[in-house]
């Protein structure tokens, strides 16, 4: 996992979809997020640990293997994944602070879209990890142009106007889940750390997964 400080950051943007708006300062607490998206071999331990059915896309050998993200796993799949390694799914502002950093870029390395950094309106998925030089600015990988992410948040259309600055859950209820980070299929547009979209939680995509988080402990840096 990678360690993200205490403190603001900027949420949003003024000039991508009104879903975005208004791009604001958000305080958040400390917390940890797992360097890289949940492998599709890690997901096979959890399975075998737990019970739980195999992703929708197991017996695709073009987007299952060991080393790719895992895929086609629900909400509720995702988030016992979670609670199973003793963690837990970032919120939508959580995920999007580990991505941008605290200065507003665009993507994770910057403010323009590198093609060399992230795989986009591609044909099929790459290996967890992601490309060198497209880390965030606390390491996290591939947080553009692997799939997209589950949050633990609600979707609201337009929760950033009302949400509030400090540690924002996602509204109280609803019936769609935000995901988080655009995947290898789609254009650098989707990419965006501050791109959202939703989805039913019960839906098992091929090019959504996603990765853990986890408070900061009491013995660990603030």
């Amino acid at each position: 996992m990678v360690f993200v400080p205490a403190g603001p950051f900027i949420q949003g943007s003024e000039d991508g979809p009104l879903e975005e708006q208004p791009a604001r300062t958000v305080y958040l607490d400390a917390f940890w997020i797992d360097r890289d998206e949940v492998s599709a071999a890690a997901w096979e331990r959890f399975r075998l640990a737990t019970g739980r059915p195999p992703s929708k896309h197991a017996d695709d050998p073009v987007l299952h293997r060991p080393e790719f993200p895992v895929v086609g796993v629900s909400w509720s799949d995702a988030r016992a994944y979670c609670r199973w390694a003793g963690k837990r799914l970032p919120t939508e502002a959580e995920w999007e602070k580990a991505a941008r950093g605290t200065d507003g870029r665009r993507y994770p390395w910057g403010d323009r879209f590198d093609p060399r950094l992230a795989a986009s309106e591609g044909s099929a998925p790459e290996p967890v990890g992601g490309r060198p030089g497209g880390e965030s600015p606390y390491g996290a990988r591939s947080m553009a142009g692997g799939v997209w992410e589950w949050t633990n948040d609600f979707w609201g259309e337009f929760y950033y106007r009302e949400a509030p600055d400090r540690n924002p859950q996602g509204p109280p209820s609803g019936f769609l889940r935000t995901i988080k980070g655009g995947s290898w299929r789609e254009p650098p547009e989707f990419l965006r750390g501050a791109a959202r979209f939703r989805l039913d939680a019960i839906v098992r995509w091929k090019t959504v997964g996603f990765r853990c988080a986890r408070d900061q402990g009491p013995s660990e840096p603030s």
